[in-house]
């Protein structure tokens, strides 16, 4: 109720209660005061009914006031406020209108709103998309597809200064020459002293083009700071100063010299940058130098690699090794019980180096398993656990990954041998379990990598984590136990044998001085050629696979199995080394189905042609002449053409800088 009606009613009441009073006074008789009542009260109920009357017109005309003066204000905010309103036909999609702000951006770019147009809007909203730039502006839409209306705002001043913000980010790197002490062992003082000024010449003028503040650390490191600008630069330019120093260098001081780089950029201050860019150089080393890895620093970030197109250039140093076994030890040695795991389908360097790091917690007497899963074994494998059941002390050793998960404990730790991405795992629901966790392997690492490791012992120059896992056995020579069994020294050595085709690859010196090692302590090489031998079956399965390859190039050459043939990993890769054999063949890729239904391919090379560069763009890795991909829920056909493809695509690359 109103104020003005409140009003209206309390003078009724009153008028009434005086003529009552009135009528009291000079109206004895009893009907005649009643007349004189029904007299007055008609008299006020006709007043107030008059009131409400005039009271509901004013309040008509007041809403028919205000009804217009806001349709006259809204439309007046429609026409003049600087916020676009697209209404469109649910159906077709087509414009029905557009208000004054709209038309005058479309028009003033000659630009038009159709049904393509607002097509894309739906597009873009479903992925999360909202932006639309139209000249030098961009706008910020809302779309309400259930009441055909798109919205949108000028936010070009916010996001110009969100770009200024994001270009300003502070950029740490730091720089290693990844062969400078195998450049400079045999070097004269005077030929070290041009080798320095001229690496240190090229790093600055590159950095200084770039805009960034250096200095360096020593002859081997140097550290600089930038914006994001500027990197933004140097990753569209894909880091030249590494191709540059690299075909350079060999004419201008008669070394080739190659780099490699940590950089990270970011919100964090520049202490956080430079762990995090620090943290980058050392992937870079272990996935072989000559490469830069970019990564922001922000928790689940994915790096960035930039080069990477030449052997391994890393030097193992016994200095290295040594800190390694020490550190090794002092883990072991503070560890519970210790549980060793190789990758799913393990070949014979991961079921190998599992027993050799076995061996090791077994001298410093701590509790010690070795995961296998016998649904995921090859011919190989299968028979080296037939030798394996022969020595009681050893089988007890083996348990499933389902018993590894009820039986540990809180203080266990975890070994990856052999791999260091825990998809890759024998069982990656057991790698969840452990907090304590120890990488050996000698391949690439990749971006999956184990968080904050305890150890991460990673020699891409190595034969096979057996090469590793014996040159850490041979460090302990300070303990007191017994000595590596011939089976478990033999087994080592085949782990070795297979991942160096016989001593044909990846092979260094300080491999056949572990292979001496081992041959000392009783490895029997009959026993292990026995462990490879082919039965009949599967050298026709290598043969058919030969015979359906074809020519990608005149030295690169892929097969593909038969669509319905299922092929171990043992049978694939001897089928890749086979073609490998071939006159002319510098790398061969095979192609084929997996038991598991994986179609998976395995790529060889004669340290001619960089296989893994491909086999990393399909989703894969491994080392510079032998790596992997595997795939699920396509065809052997689909994934020989993504693969010729993708040959054809990095042909320039793939090729060793060495040929040239």
């Amino acid at each position: 109720m109103n104020k003005q009606l409140k009003i209206q009613l309390g003078l009724s009441i009153l008028f009434l209660c005086l003529a009552e009073i009135v009528g009291t006074i000079l109206f004895p008789l009893r009907w005649v005061r009643i007349i004189w009542l029904i007299l007055t009260n008609g008299i006020a109920a006709c007043f107030f009914i008059w009131q409400l009357f005039v009271l509901e017109k004013n309040q008509d005309e007041l809403i028919k006031w205000v009804n217009e003066n806001a349709e006259d204000s809204v439309k007046q905010v429609l026409d003049t406020m600087p916020v676009g309103i697209v209404k469109f036909n649910k159906k077709t999609k087509e414009k029905i209108w557009l208000n004054p702000f709209t038309e005058y951006i479309v028009s003033n770019n000659n630009e038009i709103i159709s049904e393509r147009e607002i097509k894309q809007f739906i597009d873009q909203d479903k992925v999360n998309n909202h932006f639309w730039v139209i000249g030098n502006k961009k706008y910020y839409f809302y779309l309400y597809e259930q009441q055909s209306l798109i919205y949108f705002f000028d936010v070009t001043n916010e996001q110009n200064l969100k770009d200024k913000i994001a270009k300003s980010q502070p950029v740490v790197g730091i720089i290693s020459v990844d062969n400078y002490d195998d450049i400079t062992e045999k070097m004269e003082e005077k030929e070290v002293a041009n080798l320095n000024s001229y690496i240190t010449s090229e790093i600055a003028d590159y950095l200084k083009s770039q805009q960034a503040f250096s200095r360096k650390l020593n002859n081997e490191k140097y550290i600089f700071v930038t914006q994001y600008s500027h990197l933004k630069e140097m990753i569209e330019k894909k880091f030249d100063l590494l191709d540059k120093l690299r075909n350079e260098s060999n004419e201008k001081v008669g070394k080739t010299i190659t780099l490699s780089m940590g950089v990270s950029y970011g919100k964090e201050d520049i202490y956080s940058l430079g762990v995090t860019a620090n943290n980058n150089l050392e992937i870079a080393l272990v996935r072989g130098g000559d490469q830069v890895v970019v990564k922001e620093n922000i928790d689940g970030a994915t790096p960035i690699y930039f080069g990477g197109v030449s052997n391994s250039t890393v030097k193992r140093t016994m200095v290295r090794t040594r800190a390694m076994a020490m550190a090794f030890k002092g883990v072991v040695q503070e560890t519970e019980e210790i549980y060793v795991m190789g990758h799913h389908f393990p070949d014979m360097d991961a079921l190998a180096s599992s027993i050799g790091v076995a061996y090791i917690a077994h001298l410093y007497n701590v509790p010690v398993y070795v995961i296998l899963d016998k649904k995921q074994l090859i011919p190989d494998v299968e028979r080296c656990l037939e030798e394996i059941e022969q020595m009681p002390e050893l089988s007890k050793l083996i348990i499933s990954p389902q018993k590894a998960i009820s039986q540990h404990k809180e203080n266990s730790l975890l070994v990856m041998v052999d791999h260091s991405n825990p998809l890759l795992s024998i069982n990656t629901e057991l790698y969840e379990v452990f907090k304590k966790i120890v990488v050996i392997d000698h391949h690439r690492r990749g971006a999956e990598f184990p968080d904050n490791p305890l150890l991460s012992y990673i020699e891409t120059a190595a034969s096979s984590v057996c090469e590793l896992v014996t040159e850490l056995i041979q460090y302990q020579s300070s303990v007191r136990g017994e000595r590596l069994s011939r089976l478990e020294a033999t087994l080592l050595l085949a782990g070795i044998i297979v991942d160096t085709r016989s001593f044909m690859i990846h092979t260094t010196s300080r491999t056949f001085d572990v292979a001496s090692y081992l041959r000392t302590l009783g490895a029997d090489s009959e026993k292990v050629q026995a462990l490879f031998a082919n039965d009949l079956s599967v050298y026709l399965k290598i043969s058919g696979i030969v015979e359906n390859s074809k020519f990608v190039r005149e030295d690169i050459v892929v097969a593909v199995g038969e669509e319905g043939e299922v092929y171990d990993g043992v049978t694939i890769a001897k089928a890749a080394d086979t073609l490998l054999s071939m006159t002319g063949i510098k790398a061969s890729f095979v192609i084929s189905r997996r038991e598991d239904e994986i179609i998976s391919i395995s790529a060889r090379s004669k340290g001619k042609i960089n296989v893994q560069l491909i086999m990393e763009k399909m989703g894969g890795g491994g080392h510079f002449d032998n790596a992997a991909a595997q795939f699920i829920g396509v065809t052997l056909q689909e994934v020989e053409g993504r693969l010729f493809k993708l040959i054809d695509e990095n042909v320039d690359k793939v090729y060793s800088v060495n040929e040239h």
